[in-house]
This record gives structure tokens, sequence and C-alpha cells, in this order.
């Protein structure tokens, strides 16, 4: 199945569900590596609410991709789900004004 560019091995999407599982300073866990790779085999999975910003927080422990060490764990998450042949999308939390 083709998905707006996007090869799906199957039919099945993921919605998005903010798990509020990042530590102090909204870096994923581990556990977010287990949670998202034992859900690989879903065509797409999209991603819980990611901040941009120190300042778009809307959830405490909310997952960030705005530092280093932040990106360093998405990396490990989405090349742990890789290895299980997925698209995977982070969904954005944006600031609202």
């Amino acid at each position: 199945m083709v998905l707006n560019g996007l090869t799906l091995p199957n039919r099945i999407a993921m919605a998005p569900l903010t798990r509020c599982r990042a530590d102090a300073n909204d870096v994923p866990q581990a556990m977010s590596t287990r949670y998202y790779t034992q859900r690989a085999s879903a065509g797409l999975i999209i991603t819980e609410a990611t901040n941009i910003s120190s300042e778009t927080c809307s959830f405490e422990r909310a997952p960030g991709i705005y530092s280093q060490p932040q990106v360093d764990a998405w990396h490990q998450i989405t090349d742990s789900v890789r290895i299980e042949l997925l698209n995977h999308v982070i969904t954005l939390e944006v600031e609202r004004k």
C-alpha cells in the first residue's frame, strides 16, 4: 500500500498516544524503545506528541526533540523500529499562542 509517497507493508496505522514517560529533561527512556518496537508490525506508527522546544510542553514528561540527548534517544527508538522495517512519523507539538 502506498500512502502519500510512503510504501507501507500493510494497512494498519497506530494513532498517536502521548505516554508521558520521558525523564525530567524530556528525554525518551528505554521503555519507549520497547513500546514502539513491540508495535513495529503496524504499517505506520505516528508517535506521541513530541515537543520541539521547552516552551511548547503541553504534558509533563512528554518527550522532546530539541536537545541532543533527546535526539539521540529518538535515534535509538527509530533505529530499533527500523529493524522491523517500519515507517515512523513523529508528531510535533507546536506552540500555541
